[in-house]
């Protein structure tokens, strides 16, 4: 989460906004998240308002 809400920082600093999404973050600053992982979950309310930002690691159910 705060790998995310870093870059999310840094692109509002660069560009003036925050970013749209995470992807936006992966294609343009390098963010990378395994999403066999975790769950990410991004909801911008404006473009100059830090987002919220969730992140949530995915239940893994081993079959025996």
């Amino acid at each position: 989460k705060k790998t995310i809400q870093t870059a999310s920082i840094e692109c509002y600093a660069v560009e003036g906004m925050y970013p749209p999404s995470v992807e936006y973050l992966e294609e343009n600053y390098g963010i990378q998240i395994d999403r066999n992982k975790y769950n990410v979950f991004y909801s911008g309310f404006a473009s100059n308002m830090l987002p919220d930002i969730t992140v949530v690691e995915v239940e893994q159910n081993e079959k025996k």
